[in-house]
């Protein structure tokens, strides 16, 4: 498996998240994976939508420590990705304030198919 497609996202923006909890699922070449969140936190912010493929190990999506650092995880996403052929845009936020520690994890597709994908 070299790309995933997201077939849904099973939680939306601002959800918390708790470890274990399903967050989203992926198309593989093989078959439909649930993927489950190895961190407690929020949804920061989804990068890739539903219908959106990715590369293996590619950042989808950025899950913050806390509902405070949601903003500050919104400001870290690029304003522009291309996957597969595909140009997504966001819009570019503003930090006002210097970020000392990281505040955000990137939600990672796994290429094992023996279980949950690393997130």
């Amino acid at each position: 498996m070299t790309e995933g497609k997201i077939v849904s996202w099973v939680k939306t923006e601002g959800d918390k998240l708790a470890k274990g909890e399903i967050v989203l699922v992926v198309e593989s070449d093989k078959a439909d994976m649930d993927i489950e969140s190895f961190y407690d936190g929020y949804l920061a912010t989804i990068i890739v939508p539903e219908g959106g493929s990715a590369p293996v190990g590619s950042t989808i999506a950025l899950l913050a420590e806390s509902e405070d650092e949601i903003s500050l995880a919104k400001a870290k996403i690029p304003t522009s990705i291309s996957y597969s052929s595909q140009e997504m845009t966001t819009p570019a936020a503003v930090v006002t304030e210097e970020v000392v520690s990281p505040v955000a994890t990137a939600v990672e597709v796994s290429s094992s198919n023996a279980g949950p994908a690393k997130m």
